[in-house]
């Protein structure tokens, strides 16, 4: 009879397990779901150094804290990545933050692109600051860092870094992941009236024609909440009465048509606040300036997308400006915000 022996034969050799040593493979699968719908930045963690040249796509970096000897920050990399060995050996790397429009980037390192030559660092343009770890040209900000401490969480590796150097770009926004996809913030704005309506690349007259007397806050494009509304075009003419007003002054009949419009959005539920298009229609392009000045102070601090239009005549020959606008109604629990 053989003298070897299994483990399982004598219940008492066995390692001791502890429950909680036991992965919930539920819970993990639930925690992994549940992680997805975190929005968070993306970065490419490089190094250099002894043990070569290094890079990683990662979206676990964060502060630490700002109030330590020199700043300190943490990132996790996968046990698995080349890049983990290379940041101990080498003692030092780089958190390239990328900008939005720079997700292949973000692929390339990740594993998901190959670049022709098969080297990643080909993908983009390549510095260095202190460290010597590798500085992306088209970052959004950099953080230069030396290792300070390193903890193995799982299949993870948590990398503290001292912040050596920090370089930013002017301007830009981060690239960030959430639900499995990539995606751009959007800065929502609390707007006149407490809604919130996002208002995009917002923009004065004065700055793009400043060769024209204008002070029109507009923007290029708007995320309106609310129910639509669809306002028939305005002109010089009493909503009241029907008679055209300021016969032969532009701006006259701006100030009619915005006055109509006002009056329109509030006996629907609305205000100036909540417009989010107007068309201006002229007939001639020199009452513009004349024209746009008026509408500019009715819609101060609105920033609505605006467009002209110069056309050879309007339904009555005595009108000189239309003004076409769309709004919104609010939504219930913002107007109740709002009150």
């Amino acid at each position: 009879m053989s003298l070897a022996r299994r483990m399982d034969d004598h219940p008492e050799d066995r390692p001791e397990e502890h429950p909680e040593d036991r992965i919930d493979e539920a819970l993990r699968g639930a925690f992994l779901q549940a992680m997805s719908r975190a929005a968070t930045t993306v970065s490419v963690v490089t190094t250099d150094g002894p043990a070569g040249r290094a890079g990683v796509t990662v979206s676990a970096m964060s502060s630490v804290s700002a109030d330590t000897p020199q700043p300190t920050l943490l990132v996790c990399v996968h046990e698995a990545s080349p890049a983990s060995r290379a940041i101990r050996e080498n003692g030092v790397f780089c958190v390239n933050l990328l900008r939005d429009d720079r997700h292949a980037v973000s692929d390339v390192f990740a594993g998901r692109i190959k670049t022709p030559d098969g080297d990643k660092f080909s993908c983009t343009g390549w510095r260095a600051l202190k460290t010597g770890a590798p500085v992306a040209e088209d970052r959004l900000v950099a953080f230069d860092c030396r290792l300070t401490a390193e903890h193995q969480v799982g299949t993870h590796h948590v990398f503290f870094g001292a912040v050596q150097a920090i370089d930013q770009a002017a301007d830009g926004r981060p690239l960030l992941y959430a639900d499995r996809a990539y995606g751009t913030p959007t800065r929502l704005e609390q707007e006149a009236g407490g809604v919130t309506h996002t208002r995009l690349r917002r923009f004065n007259t004065r700055d793009t024609y400043p060769e024209q007397q204008l002070d029109n806050d507009l923007c290029q494009t708007v995320a309106a909440r609310g129910t639509t509304l669809y306002l028939r075009g305005q002109v010089g003419q009493d909503l009241e009465t029907g008679r055209s007003v300021a016969l032969g002054d532009a701006a006259g009949q701006a100030e009619q048509a915005m006055a109509n419009v006002t009056q329109l959005l509030a006996e629907a539920g609305s205000d100036l606040s909540h417009i989010c298009k107007i068309v201006v229609y002229i007939t001639d392009p020199r009452y513009r300036e004349a024209v746009y000045r008026v509408i500019g102070r009715w819609l101060k601090g609105v920033y609505p997308v605006s467009t002209g239009l110069v056309v050879q005549a309007l339904a009555r020959p005595e009108w000189l400006v239309e003004v076409d606008v769309t709004a919104v109604i609010p939504e219930a629990g913002d107007a109740a915000a709002a009150s």
